[in-house]
């Protein structure tokens, strides 16, 4: 399971959300989490409605180099 850092564009907020395994299909651009990300504030979001701030770039990229 793993935790990732975002922001929400809604309202702002950074949070920590549990999405579960990631995976990082090669025919999509963006990797594909196996839980909802949800904001503490507004909820369940897409892809679309987070950033994923410095911190989780790094955690992602972390995945993925452990992934290979």
């Amino acid at each position: 399971m793993t935790e990732l850092n975002f922001q929400c564009k809604k309202c702002g907020r950074e949070f920590d959300c549990e999405v579960g395994k990631i995976s990082f299909p090669i025919e999509e651009d963006r990797p594909r989490f196996e839980k909802d990300i949800a904001c503490p504030r507004c909820g369940i979001l897409s892809m679309d409605e987070v950033w994923l701030t410095e911190l989780g770039q790094t955690q992602l990229g972390a995945v993925f180099m452990s992934a290979e």
